[in-house]
This record gives structure tokens, C-alpha cells and sequence, in this order.
């Protein structure tokens, strides 16, 4: 069995196998469709408890990063958790203000919330 040479035969310049969002002559919209695609996606349990308005939300500011990921993976979080203790979906104006709380203070937590267990230096004492 011969090899294939890297160089088609005919002349004609060969397909390229890396997707036009992969490249580095992308546009804002591949870069937009690339971070959506590879950064994050909601599971089950999480859009539960997230209104659909939120999750949309979410999802923007993962795609746009206006605001960080740090910041968004720990409003998701303590978005959930709320959404668990009063066993209802967390609408966007909560979700807004979550956020906006921890805009302004990155120890901003909800007492009870899952997060005191990966953010152990921020919980509270009594």
C-alpha cells in the first residue's frame, strides 16, 4: 500500500478538516458560536431550579464574558442553591441581583448554601 501524498495531484487546493471556528481569522460571531460551544453547558439538576429567562441569561453571559466566569459559575451556584430551599425556579431579576451582589463583594454568599462547602474561607461563624 502507497502513502498519500500531503499534496493533491490535481492542483486543486485540498479541504481543510479544522472547522472555520477553529481558525485564527475568526470573526466576533465564530468567536461567540466557539465560546458557546465549548465553555459551558447547564445540567439537569441546575436548570431546575433556573427560569428559562435566566438560563438565557447565563448562557449570554458565558458567550460575551462581560461579566467573569468566576463570577458566573459562583452566581449559578448560589442561584440553585436558593432555587432548592424554596423549591421554585430563580427568575432573572433575582439572578441579576446575585450577580450585582457578587460584583460587589466576592465573599457574598447565601447562609446554608452549597457554596460554604467549596468556599470554606468564607463561611460564616457564629
Amino acid at each position: 500500500m502507497e502513502r498519500r501524498s500531503p499534496v493533491d495531484k490535481t492542483g486543486t487546493e485540498r479541504k481543510s478538516l479544522v472547522p472555520k471556528s477553529h481558525r485564527t481569522d475568526r470573526g466576533l460571531g465564530n468567536r461567540l458560536v466557539d465560546s458557546l460551544l465549548v465553555r459551558r453547558v447547564l445540567h439537569d439538576c441546575e436548570r431546575r431550579y433556573l427560569a428559562p429567562e435566566t438560563q438565557g441569561m447565563i448562557y449570554r453571559y458565558i458567550a460575551t464574558e462581560e461579566i467573569p466566569l468566576e463570577i458566573t459559575e459562583r452566581a449559578i451556584l448560589e442561584a440553585v442553591s436558593l432555587g432548592a430551599l424554596k423549591n421554585s425556579a430563580v427568575e432573572a431579576p433575582l439572578f441579576d441581583a446575585i450577580v450585582d451582589a457578587l460584583l460587589d463583594d466576592r465573599s457574598f454568599e447565601i447562609p446554608g448554601s452549597p457554596s460554604e462547602k467549596v468556599y470554606p474561607s468564607s463561611c460564616w461563624i457564629c
